[in-house]
């Protein structure tokens, strides 16, 4: 179910978590983002993107989790805004294969890439006989070592397999990176003649748990609906995942531009961010 109050999501003090997905249209990414916030499949790629956001839980702590799904290359204000990035490419699809990394370089061009976590992606929706694989394994996994040893993982958004799983590892791996930055710059130091203090590991972070989203207002697209735990990546055999029923989402009507920049960063973050890019 939906809620549409506006109120309750902006007097929550919810942190976001800012993922990006790019790739380009016939790398499935539309559909993999469809399947994890709704459950279901729809073929048709979307040309202009989308924005998304869904209330997710890591570590007993509640999320807003914030999807933005580009419909092009990312761009400097994507780059400036995404605290991680999923790479979208098609395992039958050499183009949206080699797209992936001129997209990395473009990021690259624009933030420095070893403070955000990457993802790899590589959709398999409708190999068969006649549409054959032509991506092999070696291929996306060398792939994943250029993209800064990103994860990578093999999904059908058909039948849901690690579709989740996608999700549940890039917003832990935004987690585990904050905690690791807080650790790092900790509010003491040590002081002369006194222990060294030993580094302390970031802890670990468990699965992500999906709960019933509670959102409203923006314009942009909002979903609530439960999706079902997908089968671990070293699983070859696809399986039908049951799939509970749940009302079409509609998109929401802009009603206030409070919240009309969460997809967005000022000029003040896009100046740092570009100050501190390298490759």
């Amino acid at each position: 179910s939906f809620v549409n109050s506006q109120e309750w999501t902006l007097s929550r003090s919810v942190p976001e978590l800012k993922v990006g997905i790019v790739g380009n249209l016939s790398s499935g990414k539309s559909a993999l983002v469809h399947r994890y916030l709704t459950g279901t499949y729809v073929q048709e790629e979307s040309p202009e993107g989308g924005r998304f956001k869904k209330e997710i839980v890591v570590d007993g702590q509640s999320y807003l989790l914030l999807i933005r799904d580009e419909g092009g290359p990312p761009e400097l204000q994507f780059a400036a805004w995404v605290d991680a990035v999923v790479f979208v490419f098609s395992l039958e699809d050499e183009i949206s294969f080699q797209t992936v990394y001129n997209y990395f370089l473009r990021l690259s061009s624009y933030r420095n890439t070893a403070e955000v976590p990457m993802v790899l992606v590589g959709t398999q929706d409708a190999i068969s006989a006649a549409n054959p694989r032509v991506i092999d394994d070696a291929r996306a996994r060398k792939l994943s070592n250029d993209l800064k040893r990103s994860t990578y993982y093999e999904t059908c958004s058909t039948y849901g397999l690690n579709v989740e799983r996608v999700f549940q590892d890039v917003a832990q791996k935004v987690v585990a990176l904050r905690k690791k930055q807080q650790l790092s710059i900790g509010p003491c130091k040590s002081l002369p003649n006194s222990p060294s203090h030993s580094s302390v590991p970031a802890p670990s972070i468990p699965a992500v748990h999906i709960n019933q989203a509670a959102n409203g207002g923006g314009a942009f697209t909002d979903y609530s609906s439960s999706v079902p735990s997908t089968p671990s990546i070293s699983q070859r055999e696809m399986r039908m995942d049951t799939v509970a029923a749940s009302n079409t989402p509609t998109p929401i009507r802009k009603q206030s531009k409070r919240r009309s920049n969460i997809f967005t960063v000022s000029m003040r973050q896009l100046m740092q961010s570009t100050t501190h890019s390298h490759y």
